[in-house]
């Protein structure tokens, strides 16, 4: 744990810049923002808050250390020369964390893909784009500095297509479309609605089975927010099956169906550099399969 005495007013990134200077400006404010820095023993979100003389700031120490190539068995459902697409299975995370250790797609990345170490930040080379631990599906990587350059463009453009498969509590109306500001809720790992940034969601009712009350929904992303789909669907009242977080008490028939939220990135569309348009689906997994066999659903 870093422990550091305040000498001057300055903006917190700033000052602990200047403390861990082997740390990337992004990191500490990612860090900032994740609520895992106390100042005076209470947690700051805003990297620009202001400090003073005789404050007392403490954060987990950073790992420094570079990532370690380690094989996997991805299953890599395109590639070219600047970018590939991974089906990620659920239980992997996409990169590391502060206090997780263990092997992630990270570190698989740069077992598959030789000088990925140098595209984007040296602990999530190549990456773009998150998704969640327990979700599973397509996600995409740059393999190239042009290439990263080129998907953060699309995303920050909105030109890119993502769609996915939800099992949700409760029976929506057909089609609707979510409209609400996410941001932090106070914790590193929760968000909340009506305040942040904004954040659009689209979905259109699949099937669903009215006696216990489940729902399977095609959802559009319009923008990409942390826990995006799982925190809009729990706004109106409709949280995602399996979600703990967001879903309220967790249901012992949920358990009984399966073991992680029932959220799968399923379709991807997106125009490549050369100009040719690239559109992927990802089949949903084998346990989420057994979900809907089980209840009875179709899609």
């Amino acid at each position: 744990m870093h422990k550091f005495t305040v000498d001057k007013s300055d903006r917190l990134d700033k000052f602990l810049s200047g403390k861990i200077p082997e740390v990337s400006r992004g990191r500490i404010q990612k860090a900032i923002k994740d609520g895992l820095v106390l100042v005076n023993g209470q947690k700051v979100l805003e990297p620009d808050f202001q400090i003073s003389e005789n404050d007392i700031v403490e954060l987990p120490e950073f790992k420094t250390s570079p990532l370690k190539p380690h094989p996997s068995n991805l299953a890599v459902l395109f590639e070219n020369a600047d970018l590939a697409v991974i089906d990620k299975p659920a239980g992997l995370m996409v990169h590391p964390a502060a206090g997780r250790e263990g092997n992630t797609l990270a570190h698989a990345l740069l077992a598959r893909f030789p000088g990925i170490e140098k595209v984007g930040d040296a602990h999530r080379p190549g990456i773009v784009h998150r998704l969640d631990e327990d979700t599973s599906g397509l996600l995409l990587v740059a393999k190239t500095v042009g290439g990263f350059e080129y998907l953060k463009n699309l995303f920050q453009t909105r030109n890119i297509e993502k769609e996915y498969l939800a099992l949700v509590h409760g029976v929506p109306k057909l089609h609707g479309i979510i409209d609400v500001p996410i941001g932090k809720a106070g914790t590193h790992q929760k968000m909340k609605v009506g305040e942040g940034r904004e954040a659009v969601t689209e979905y259109s009712l699949l099937a669903s089975d009215d006696p216990l009350q489940y729902s399977l929904l095609k959802v559009k992303l319009h923008t990409g927010r942390t826990h995006q789909i799982r925190v809009h669907m729990s706004h109106i009242g409709y949280p995602v099956v399996g979600d703990e977080l967001y879903g309220g008490k967790f249901k012992q028939q949920d358990a009984e169906l399966i073991g992680r939220q029932f959220l799968h990135a399923h379709r991807l569309k997106l125009r490549l550099i050369d100009g040719s348009w690239l559109e992927l689906i990802s089949e949903l997994p084998e346990d989420l399969k057994f979900v809907l066999n089980k209840l009875g659903l179709k899609y």
